[in-house]
């Protein structure tokens, strides 16, 4: 959940409609993606108020966050704890599931407003459809003063496997300093570009014919998703990139090592080198 890009006025709590979300979710193979089951963690630091592993297989509440809404620091929503967590937790599979799946949404904020629009819809769901621009707004500017202190606190215990599109994609100077802690408390996405700067989309070269294709690291969807080496998050087997590197020749930052082969470093594990042409 990203604390930049919560919807406080109108032209944002509109900025993505119910059929724009449920189009990315219903395409393709999005479904299946969004229905696998997830676990909560709510035992470490996400300064963006609660974000998604990589795998979409861990929904994460920052842990001070969770706490202060747990002991009713955020009733004047009109929710319950578990509500409120419930509603976090909805936007957080939601984004990830329209970012991994095969539908046209690949970067960052356009599935953010749809996983906000889906947030809002359940939000309505259990205070009801009427007044309901005037609910979500007292919604978001109840919950906006935590979410800005969770924000600026101090980062100690970051999830080594926390997607960071969120902080990554157009950073402020406080998502420059979140990301590099995260580097430094080893959180692996944390060292990788974004699709939107990669120009990640189809093209005439595939993924899974480069490189930085790293099935080993995660593989998902019977091998048609995997990690990159460069691009932050999964990427799909048929999408190409920026950062292209045929097999069979050194990319320009390849090392020659001396038993003859050329290594590239990992930009996930600084001073880890991987094979790419012998």
């Amino acid at each position: 959940m990203s604390i930049g890009q919560r919807a406080l006025d109108q032209e944002e709590l509109t900025d993505a409609s119910i059929f724009d979300t449920y189009r990315a979710l219903g395409d393709r193979d999005t479904p299946e993606l969004f229905a696998k089951s997830y676990k909560v963690d709510t035992d470490h630091d996400c300064p963006f108020g609660a974000g998604n592993s990589v795998d979409r297989k861990t929904v994460y509440i920052d842990r001070v966050l969770y706490q202060e809404v747990m002991d009713g620091g955020l009733s004047k929503s009109g929710l319950t704890p578990d509500q409120l967590i419930g509603l976090w937790c909805v936007h957080e599979h939601t984004e990830k599931a329209i970012v991994d799946g095969d539908n046209p949404v690949d970067n960052y904020y356009p599935a953010h407003t749809r996983a906000l629009r889906r947030e809002h819809q359940h939000l309505l769901a259990i205070l009801g459809e009427k007044n309901g621009n005037a609910k979500i707004r007292h919604y978001e500017e109840t919950i906006w003063p935590t979410l800005v202190k969770c924000y600026h606190r101090e980062i100690k215990k970051p999830p080594k496997d926390l997607w960071c599109a969120p902080v990554l994609d157009d950073p402020t100077p406080r998502d420059e300093e979140i990301i590099e802690i995260f580097r430094r408390l080893g959180v692996v996405d944390a060292h990788k570009k974004t699709k939107y700067e990669t120009h990640y989309q189809p093209g005439p070269r595939y993924c899974k014919d480069c490189r930085y294709w790293n099935p080993e690291y995660l593989s998902q969807s019977h091998g048609t998703m995997a990690s990159c080496r460069i691009v932050n998050g999964i990427v799909r087997e048929h999408m190409h990139c920026d950062h292209f590197m045929d097999s069979d020749r050194p990319h320009a930052d390849a090392r020659k090592a001396r038993d003859g082969n050329w290594y590239v470093e990992d930009m996930a594990v600084p001073g880890k080198y991987f094979l790419v042409t012998r």
